[in-house]
């Protein structure tokens, strides 16, 4: 037998001994996979479950996920409106309601008072208008005590009229949270800035009378 040939029967031999580990193998992995395929329920006959204790498990909800809705910041029903108005009335650059009403507004003017909110209603009517008020007043109440308006001098309504102005200052005016605006940049009426009565706060740990 010359080299070529011996060689040729090696690599033969060592084919059929790889071949007999593989088969050796795989039935190995059989017999194992047979022994442990065994009923679950067989297993566990003896084992006793554990006694039910006083913590709440919630029921898993199988329902389709909604997408989440915006709570609303006011009910509707306890929106503050005013109506349009049967007579002209002057609407005032500077309003205050309380007794401290020359120092509430100028610290207003001089920008004493951290604004922490500003709304633009351009572009609103006015019932959404008073309804966008309702929830600014709430928002700026939750954050501090001041905030910025900007309803526009009214230079493009019909006749000039400045329907928009009139509208949220005589709302600013009758709002009891509204304790003082005024106008926050000289020269320019189409803004007002506000304050409002600081929000109390509710202690948790206080007793129900």
């Amino acid at each position: 037998m010359n080299f070529a040939e011996k060689l040729k029967a090696l690599h033969q031999e060592a084919k059929e001994k790889t071949r007999a580990r593989e088969l050796a193998e795989a039935e190995a992995k059989k017999r194992a996979a047979e022994q442990a395929d065994v009923n679950f329920a067989d297993l566990m006959h003896d084992v006793k479950p554990i006694k039910p204790s006083n913590q709440y498990i919630a029921p898993i909800d199988k329902s389709p996920i909604k997408p989440r809705q915006q709570k609303p910041e006011l009910d509707e029903d306890h929106f503050f409106y005013v109506g349009e108005g049967g007579f002209q009335m002057e609407i005032p650059d500077t309003f205050s309601k309380n007794g401290q009403g020359a120092n509430d507004i100028k610290r207003l003017q001089a920008g004493h008072y951290e604004v922490v909110a500003d709304v633009d209603l351009h572009g609103y009517t006015q019932e959404e208008a008073q309804q966008v008020l309702n929830e600014f007043i709430e928002f700026v109440k939750r954050r501090g005590v001041c905030g910025e308006i900007v309803h526009g001098s009214g230079l493009g309504s019909s006749g000039y009229t400045p329907v928009l102005k009139s509208l949220v200052r005589r709302w600013l005016m009758a709002h009891p949270d509204v304790l003082a605006y005024c106008e926050p940049h000289k020269g320019n009426d189409g803004a007002v800035r506000i304050l409002v009565k600081r929000q109390r706060k509710i202690d948790p740990f206080a007793e129900e009378k």
